[in-house]
Parts: C-alpha cells; structure tokens; sequence
C-alpha cells in the first residue's frame, strides 16, 4: 500500500476511535431579585411640627360653623320680636286745588244771557263831565279817553281805540256804544242790539265797560 494512502487510512481509524468531547453544562439562569424600593426622604421637620396646629384650626372652624347653624336653628323657632318703625311725620301740605270739572269752564265760556251784564276789570278810572245833561261820570281809561256827541237822547262814543278795534264785520257797531237817557230821566246802556260774533269777547268787554260808565253817572 502507498504511503499516502496509508496515512489517510490511519487518520480516519484515528477520527472513529478518538472520544466524543463532553457537551459543557449550560448554567443555571440566576433569577433576578426585585429592586428593593428606596426609603421615602425623611419628612421635613416643620411640616411634622405644623401638623398640630392644622389639626387645631380644622376643628376650631368646624366648630365655629357647628355653632352658626346651632344659633340659625334656635332663632327659626322663635317668633321675631316686632320691630317699631321710625315714625316721620308728614309735612304739613294745604289741600291740593282741586281742578274743576271742564263743564264748568265751558259754562264760563257760555254766551251771557242777553240781560245778563258780564264781569269785567274797569281799571283805572276819569271824569266825563256832560254838562247838556248836567252829570259826570267815571269812564274807563281802556277806552282810552274818547270824545262823545250828543243825538237826542243818546251819548255816542267816538274815537275810542278799544271800540274801534272791533272787527271790519261789525263796523256798524262803533258807533252803538255809550248812553241812553229814558223818558223819566233814568239813564241805560248804549249797545248794539246784537253780539259781535267775529270777537265775542271785545263786545263782552265794552259792554261790561259801558254799564260802569253808566253806574257812576251823578249830577255834575
């Protein structure tokens, strides 16, 4: 046999007869402790020390409360003790004016009757002197010192503003106002024998006017 060949033949008879090398031993798996947990930080001392007082405040509150709703409970059960009211007494007032109806200015308003005379502010006052007549009178100075003339019996008034005042409408009328002597001597108010219906209250005034004028006559 060769000597390679023998060679080869030798290592393989050394390969099957050489022993098989041990498995090494897996180890065992340690099991891992758990962490042991950290003592707490040491708790500060003043908060160990305020600890008390909190303690004390809670329950000094509880109680202030407890008592509160004791004191509410108790004053429920009782009957309030009446109060007395300040007593003020009221100004003195005089009787508010109590507005007339409005029938009654309309009845001022009202036409007078045609005997009835209407009231009137005469004003101040001076002498007319009719000697024809032989009287005096007072007249108005609202008629603003007219001039008269005589016809018969009748005293017209003339160039009286007021009287001339009245409306174009009753122009015949200025020429109507002043005195009427009667048959027996008696003296009566000269006026149209109509109303001016343009300035009812114009005619109102010279009439009013007129029967002072008449009321003052007196032996001159």
């Amino acid at each position: 046999m060769p000597a390679r060949e023998r060679l080869a033949y030798e290592q393989a008879e050394r390969v099957k007869t050489a022993p098989l090398p041990k498995a090494k031993a897996e180890k065992p798996v340690k099991e891992k402790k758990p962490a042991k947990a950290k003592p707490a930080a040491a708790a500060d001392p003043r908060i160990a020390k305020a600890k008390p007082w909190i303690v004390v405040g809670i329950v000094t509150v509880v109680a202030l409360v407890a008592s509160i709703l004791v004191l509410n409970f108790a004053r429920a059960g009782q009957d309030p003790s009446p109060t007395a009211e300040p007593t003020t007494q009221a100004p003195a007032t005089s009787a508010p004016a109590t507005s007339k109806p409005a029938d009654d200015d309309s009845e001022k308003k009202k036409k007078p009757a045609a005997d009835e005379v209407p009231s009137v502010d005469v004003g101040n006052t001076g002498t007319m002197d009719v000697p024809v007549w032989g009287i005096t009178a007072q007249i108005s100075e609202k008629f603003g010192w007219p001039q008269y003339q005589i016809n018969g019996e009748q005293l017209v008034l003339q160039y009286s503003p007021l009287i001339d005042s009245l409306p174009d409408s009753c122009a015949a009328m200025r020429q109507q106002w002043g005195i009427q002597r009667t048959a027996d001597g008696k003296y009566e108010v000269l006026k149209p024998a109509q109303r001016c219906e343009a300035a009812p209250e114009l005619y109102d005034e010279l009439w009013g006017l007129t029967d002072a004028l008449v009321k003052s006559i007196a032996p001159l």
